[in-house]
């Protein structure tokens, strides 16, 4: 199996008990900025950037007498077993030293022009012959190293696939408590091919309840095969871990490329308009609406619980652009429309209103007494009278 690991891929971690990183700078690490968690304060300092197709990086922890530092540059090879360094790309390097509770310990590995190794170990500052004590120090913390930094991490994803599956695999992310790393390893599990629907609803179910990042959910969320989300089950667990997003912006993201995937069953599409009570915003709920009545048959069955939805939208603006894109795009019943008569009279301003009932006026039968009644009714709620009287002309 190739243990060639690219730097570059290596991902923030945060170690158990301490924030997120509180420094980032890298081409693939730039949308980090939009992760609606909150910030906390850390000691933590990481930094990976780009130099010239090779990476380098740092990794910097302090806490409770612990100083624990990381830096590296180049293609890093590990050995088979993953508890050594076999190789670094010419000139690079790797360096690890850790202080704990006054014991300090230092790693250097460095290569020459031609890619030759030279290993020092230092115990108190002072340097000991690499073999067997240094040695004997890097196959201990190495596991640690490769969580914190991500090298190596693929071809023991690999492994624990291949013997274990998708448990073995999300046995590696227990490992973490990196928002970043767990979803990297939820991610490379979803990307295996002929992956068993059963395999997909676990990883999904493990990424709802283990990560903290409404932006890194999101994106995992976002990245799922179309092809999975076709099945009501798979669909279910989705749903389920978007919810788990606090930020209503990211949570309509997630909505979004759901719904964006084609036509869902009745029960998904239920199951979808149920999520939306989950979001606040009105005027995100209003953007998932307006790509819910793009859906040919999402009303069936469903018509009560969307209607309910758009009741609990606050601003009249943004009820009325939900009710008019129903309308536009749903050839509704009688009963449907019965039933959103009472959301439309919610509506407080006359000009949304009325605004509303001029959409509804033309495809209301000049036969259908009890509509074109309950339509009169709802426009006798109209305080203006210009409003009124636009809203009673458009209905003759």
């Amino acid at each position: 199996m190739n243990r060639k690991v690219i730097i570059a891929a290596a991902v923030l971690l945060s170690v158990a008990g301490v924030a997120k990183a509180s420094h980032i700078t890298a081409p693939d690490f730039a949308t980090q900025q939009q992760d609606t968690t909150k910030s906390r304060k850390s000691k933590n300092h990481v930094e990976i950037i780009s130099n010239n197709g090779e990476s380098k990086g740092s990794y910097v922890y302090i806490n409770n007498g612990i100083h624990e530092e990381i830096k590296y540059n180049g293609t890093i090879t590990l050995t088979d077993d993953n508890k050594g360094i076999k190789s670094i790309s010419p000139n690079g390097y790797f360096r690890y030293e850790k202080k704990d509770n006054g014991v300090a310990r230092k790693l250097e590995i460095e290569s020459n022009n031609n890619g030759n190794l030279t290993r020092k170990y230092y115990e108190g500052g002072k340097q000991v012959a690499y073999e067997p004590a240094g040695k004997q120090w890097l196959q201990l913390v190495m596991p640690e190293i490769i969580i914190k930094t991500g090298i190596g991490l693929e071809a023991i994803l690999q492994e624990a696939y291949k013997k274990s599956g998708a448990k073995g695999v999300l046995a590696e992310a227990e490992k973490t408590t990196s928002d970043s790393n767990k979803l990297k390893i939820i991610r490379y599990l979803l990307e295996q091919p002929k992956l068993p629907a059963n395999d997909v609803k676990l990883a999904l179910e493990y990424a709802g309840k283990n990560t903290n990042s409404d932006y890194e959910l999101s994106k995992l969320l976002r990245q799922i095969p179309t092809s999975h989300l076709a099945k009501d089950d798979i669909t279910t667990a989705y749903l389920q871990a978007a919810q788990k997003i606090s930020s209503d912006y990211e949570m309509r993201k997630a909505m979004s490329h759901l719904l964006a995937v084609g036509e869902l069953s009745s029960y998904a599409t239920g199951m979808a308009i149920k999520a939306l009570f989950s979001i606040s915003s009105d005027y995100e709920k209003s953007k998932v609406i307006q790509q819910l009545a793009e859906q040919k048959n999402f009303l069936a069955g469903n018509y009560q619980a969307t209607f309910n939805v758009i009741n609990s939208i606050s601003s009249d603006y943004e009820k009325g652009k939900s009710i008019n894109n129903i309308l536009n795009k749903q050839k509704l019943s009688e009963a449907q429309y019965q039933a959103l008569f009472p959301v439309v009279t919610s509506i407080s301003s006359d000009y949304e209103k009325s605004k509303v009932l001029r959409n509804m006026a033309p495809r209301i039968p000049a036969n259908a007494t009890a509509l074109r009644d309950d339509y009169k009714k709802a426009a006798k709620t109209i305080s203006s009278d210009y409003e009124y009287r636009k809203a009673m002309e458009a209905l003759n």
